[in-house]
């Protein structure tokens, strides 16, 4: 934990211990206030209350007075449920237990749970492979790899591996489990646990069965393929990690009435390497997730105005909400209220207190779950692209980006040329062969910020933030001739396969439709120009 962190949670914690008397007596009013004038709405504030005492005093390392609390708090529920005044027993009961607050407040626990030091962040290089193979077998993916711009490495064993490691962190460790025995595979296993920066595990093996796949699991391993390895599968899947950890960090909305407690968790994520917001007004969560936009959201069941399973449940109702991942996190340990906020649209449940790194890995494991779920949402199965939908919605995006920041911006429609007779002649398996390959091709030769789409059939749309009409032009004419270079074999026959390229530049208040016309237009003005050819909108229309 940095320096700057450890102060912003010192000062959290003086602030609470300071802030902790008031608050205590602050409750006693509350109390006395509904003994007079008994009412639902009194005692369910009161509960919250004391249900917020018991969560941030436990995080705050006031072990005691959250246990105190949270025997109030039970039987708080219990006058809840049962929905008829309290009689004098129950109200000399709830004296009792409010009684045991001030003197428990007077201890705290010299390990707070925001004093520990954990290491979770780390340096990945996205763009180095280690390859771990006590045989150092020739593997036919290594070629495909390099050409794609990844830096393979060679580790015969788990001892240079881990010599590597301690020099630069890989995008990824790929094993070859034929070659390992399972008491090696467990030392494997041993020494990652030693690492200060997770690193995922790829295995290959020629078997596929069940057995092979537990033993991928037994070693670590998050990916399984089997030989002969589809390498564009394979590249792929590399592309995606590789852009998981280029991306903008996780953006986690907490929403908790406890400001302090909000702040708590805030820092613990920030110092994991996410970026934050807190509200404390639960009905305003709307403007905010639309302002914010979340990857997750960390909420309180107890709140005012509205609790955190009913919020649950309003989102759910949105179609644009409903795959938002949502943990709760509250001190609540009634098992079937913990299931009824899970089965009304939570996809985890927390207690508080909670160790700070328990938070940052749950929080961080649903967040990269629910984007690799959407990412299989929005991508074309054949070419792992975007899809026709999702490639519409970048084209958007991009065009308010460029016209809110006075950004240029081009876009491309791409055509293959004669791609009916591709299939006519060789077959609709070479077809896809040649659409996957065109993919790769695209990816490998745009800029990390470009976006690309298959659009449809044969049919790509490049997207290209802050490029020119010149800068496009350029750029479209050399993936053209690299591609047209490359040849294609079936049945003993070696043929090229080119296609034609239509850009348009945006124009300021031009929508997506206009812009997708614009430069269909000009890739059909390039197919009666007599194809394999880049034509610009304003050139020929």
């Amino acid at each position: 934990m940095n320096n700057k962190v450890q102060e912003k949670l010192r000062l959290l914690f003086e602030d609470y211990a300071n802030k902790l008397p008031a608050r205590i007596d602050g409750i006693e009013e509350q109390w006395a206030s509904l003994q007079k004038h008994q009412d639902p709405k009194k005692l369910a504030d009161f509960h919250r209350e004391i249900h917020s005492l018991c969560g941030s005093s436990a995080t705050y390392g006031y072990h005691a007075l959250s246990q105190a609390a949270r025997q109030l708090e039970a039987f708080l529920k219990v006058l809840m449920d049962q929905e008829i005044k309290i009689d004098s027993e129950q109200i000399q009961e709830v004296n009792f237990l409010l009684a045991n607050l001030a003197p428990m407040s007077k201890f705290v626990s010299a390990e707070k749970l925001g004093a520990v030091s954990f290491s979770l962040t780390g340096a990945v290089d996205n763009k180095i492979i280690y390859l771990l193979d006590k045989k150092e077998a020739a593997h036919d993916f290594r070629e495909e790899l390099l050409d794609s711009g990844y830096l393979v490495r060679a580790q015969k064993d788990i001892f240079q591996l881990q010599k590597a490691l301690s020099v630069a962190a890989p995008l990824v460790i790929i094993v070859d489990i034929d070659s390992f025995e399972e008491a090696e595979l467990a030392e494997l296993v041993t020494m990652r646990k030693t690492l200060d920066v997770s690193v995922s595990l790829l295995c290959v093996s020629h078997q596929g069965d069940l057995l092979t796949r537990l033993k991928a699991v037994r070693a670590g391993g998050s990916y399984f393929f089997q030989k002969p390895i589809d390498s564009f599968h394979l590249t792929r899947v590399l592309d995606q990690m590789s852009a998981s950890t280029a991306k903008q960090p996780y953006r986690i909305l907490i929403i908790d009435d406890s400001q302090s407690l909000a702040e708590y968790h805030a820092l613990i994520l920030q110092d994991a390497g996410m970026i934050t917001s807190i509200t404390t007004k639960p009905l305003e969560i709307m403007k905010v997730i639309a302002d914010f936009q979340p990857d997750l959201l960390l909420m309180d069941i107890y709140m005012p105005d509205c609790s955190g399973i009913e919020l649950a449940a309003v989102l759910r109702q949105q179609a644009s909400y409903t795959s938002l991942p949502i943990i709760f996190l509250s001190t609540e340990d009634d098992r079937i209220k913990q299931l009824s906020a899970l089965n009304i649209g939570g996809d985890d449940f927390l207690t508080k207190p909670i160790l700070p790194q328990h938070l940052v890995s749950a929080v961080r494991s649903r967040a990269k779950r629910s984007g690799i779920l959407s990412a299989f949402m929005v991508r074309d199965s054949l070419t792992e692209l975007l899809n026709h939908t999702a490639t519409l919605q970048q084209v958007s995006a991009e065009i308010k980006r460029a016209e809110e920041e006075s950004l240029e911006l081009s876009l491309v429609i791409l055509d293959i040329d004669y791609f009916k007779s591709i299939n006519d002649t060789y077959g609709h398996l070479m077809g896809d062969y040649v659409l996957r390959k065109l993919a790769e091709s695209l990816l490998s030769q745009l800029r990390k910020t470009d976006i690309v789409g298959r659009y449809g059939g044969d049919e790509f749309v490049l997207i290209l933030p802050k490029t020119n009409k010149e800068v496009s032009l350029q750029l479209c004419n050399r993936i053209r001739e690299h591609f047209s270079r490359l040849n294609f074999k079936a049945e003993g026959i070696d043929f090229p396969v080119t296609f034609s390229m239509g850009i348009a530049t945006y124009s300021y208040h031009q929508n997506a439709q206009n812009l997708v016309e614009s430069a269909d237009k000009a890739m059909y003005q390039a197919k009666e120009q007599g194809r394999n050819k880049v034509v610009h909108f304003d050139d020929e229309l």
